[in-house]
């Protein structure tokens, strides 16, 4: 699994996000407003996103979401 990172201002709400690119490798935006613990929280999600194959997957990103959080991550 290739990936970027990449620190990014977002609105406080957001704690990051994952884009899949054309190459299969994967850029992870994380929100720079926050703490690092709060960062290293949302990157351990976004990670999870892609272990979870949730890129390829038909279930509503807002379900999917939900589904994450619940598990704790």
């Amino acid at each position: 699994m290739n990936f970027f990172i990449h620190l990014v201002d977002l609105p406080y709400s957001v704690g990051g996000y994952t884009r899949l690119n054309e190459d299969g490798s994967y850029t992870i935006l994380l929100n720079s407003r926050l703490s690092i613990a709060e960062q290293r929280k949302s990157f351990i999600h976004e990670v999870t996103h892609i272990e979870g194959n949730d890129f390829d997957t038909e279930i509503q990103a807002d379900l999917l979401e939900r589904m994450r959080h619940e598990t704790g991550y």
